[in-house]
């Protein structure tokens, strides 16, 4: 004799089949859950990735491979109650200083300023008009927010000779650099001087040859 099922029979299966299925979506959802919440408190505990740190400009030597030496050998007075400097010059008639007092570096530049016999700013306007033959031309550099910026000048009574090195610091050799606070500045081969504040931004200049240029 076959054997049939009631419609009873019939629903409870139908109802324990859905709740299996409805056990096994829940599981599912427990499980994804679970997995998620140790990566969210994760997230939560090592925050967001730190941005990269800003670079110079395309075109500014590479510092690393310079000889580091002490700062301290290069600070000068400046009188009562002002801030000392670090002072240095350099092989190629050209004198630097900028702030060498306490921490924290004052805002929003650290002063950086040299002067003197600069290479490659022809096409940087000379102060006060055409100079007259004769006359000497005297480079400079200082920051003039938002960064740095190359002027030109002009005095008479050099009868064509170079201009004199202003007052300056001990020098700074070839392949040597200098670090104090946001400052780092560098001396390389074939009148390079390379200077980077970081005070606020990444600002500064080089001076070469193929053309100095400030940022």
């Amino acid at each position: 004799m076959s054997r049939f099922s009631s419609p009873l029979d019939c629903g409870r299966t139908e109802d324990n089949q859905y709740d299996q299925r409805v056990r096994a979506v829940v599981d599912v959802i427990v499980r994804v859950l679970a997995g998620a919440v140790p990566l969210a408190a994760a997230a939560t505990v090592a925050g967001p990735a730190p941005g990269a740190a800003a670079l110079p400009p395309a075109g500014f030597p590479s510092l690393d491979g310079f000889t580091a030496v002490p700062a301290d050998g290069y600070v000068t007075g400046t009188g009562p109650g002002t801030p000392p400097r670090i002072s240095f010059s350099t092989p190629y008639n050209l004198a630097c200083d900028f702030y060498g007092g306490p921490a924290p570096a004052p805002h929003p530049s650290q002063d950086i300023r040299c002067k003197g016999d600069m290479p490659g700013i022809e096409d940087v306007p000379v102060l006060g008009g055409r100079p007259h033959p004769g006359d000497c031309l005297v480079g400079s550099v200082e920051f003039k927010g938002p960064g740095y910026q190359l002027s030109r000048m002009s005095y008479g009574g050099c009868d064509g000779n170079p201009a004199a090195l202003p007052p300056g610091g001990k020098l700074l050799g070839a392949g040597q650099k200098l670090t104090y606070l946001n400052v780092t500045c560098a001396v390389g081969a074939d009148n390079l001087v390379a200077c980077l504040d970081t005070t606020s931004g990444d600002h500064g200049f080089v001076l070469q040859r193929s053309g100095s240029w400030a940022f």
